[in-house]
């Protein structure tokens, strides 16, 4: 594993916070990494009516839609996401439920749910590295956008694809005072097979879980839980903490 002087192994390349829970990401130079993971990360969460029994939340057809959904966080700190149309409301606003019912699939009800953390799947703060990235688009012979896998953070590692990887059980340290512990590699859905830039004019990329199934064990990127809160940003220097 490369190291400089002073320890480092990688760098951030870029953060994303998922304010809203399977809407776009928010790129950001900088935020907070709290205990409970990226500050603002997927605090809401839309319920569907649509969604079939034992599902949480929304259905496939109804998340590939909500890619289209752009939230912001305000100065204020409140929650305004751009919608397809152009047109811009609060998250909870009643306008935005309104507008849900009657622009997706099926006419569904939905329901906003609000978290004190985030409100994800697995672990709170996500990583993959931008090696990694570019490996699978040689592998499935296109490129892939890095967004299409919903990291918080998309790391610089020098040392190639899937480094991440052996940094389970071990714990880094981003910035000066941020450490972070690595607990596990990320098992992929089929989220990933949506494209986050035309995510329903362009099919589901199939091939691609198929390939992370057949020669990755269905994994890509890293989960990670915070040790150590702090502010992080764009460019921070990524070290393994002996």
């Amino acid at each position: 594993m490369q190291k400089n002087q002073a320890g480092q192994i990688a760098s951030i390349q870029s953060i994303h916070r998922y304010l809203v829970k399977s809407m776009a990401g928010e790129a950001v130079e900088r935020c907070y990494l709290t205990e409970s993971g990226l500050y603002g990360d997927r605090l809401y969460a839309f319920e569907s009516s649509g969604a079939p029994a034992g599902m949480l939340r929304l259905t496939g057809r109804e998340r590939r839609e909500m890619l289209r959904y752009q939230p912001l966080l305000r100065s204020d700190g409140r929650v305004e996401v751009r919608v397809p149309t152009g047109e811009q409301f609060l998250v909870d606003s009643p306008a935005m439920l309104a507008y849900l019912a009657t622009h997706t699939p099926e006419g569904s009800r939905f329901i906003l749910t609000r978290a004190l953390t985030p409100q994800t799947d697995v672990r709170p703060l996500s990583l993959i590295s931008v090696q990694t990235v570019r490996q699978l688009s040689t592998e499935t012979g296109q490129v892939l956008d890095p967004r299409r896998f919903r990291a918080n953070l998309c790391l610089d590692l020098p040392d190639g694809p899937f480094m991440e990887d052996s940094f389970v059980g071990r714990t880094l340290r981003i910035g000066s005072t941020a450490t972070i512990f690595i607990r596990e590699r990320d098992p992929r859905c089929r989220f990933i097979t949506y494209d986050p830039e035309t995510p329903l004019a362009a099919a589901p990329l199939f091939p691609l879980m198929k390939l992370l199934d057949r020669h990755h064990e269905g994994r890509a990127g890293v989960y990670a839980t915070v040790q150590n809160p702090g502010p992080i940003q764009t460019g921070d220097a990524v070290c393994l903490v002996e």
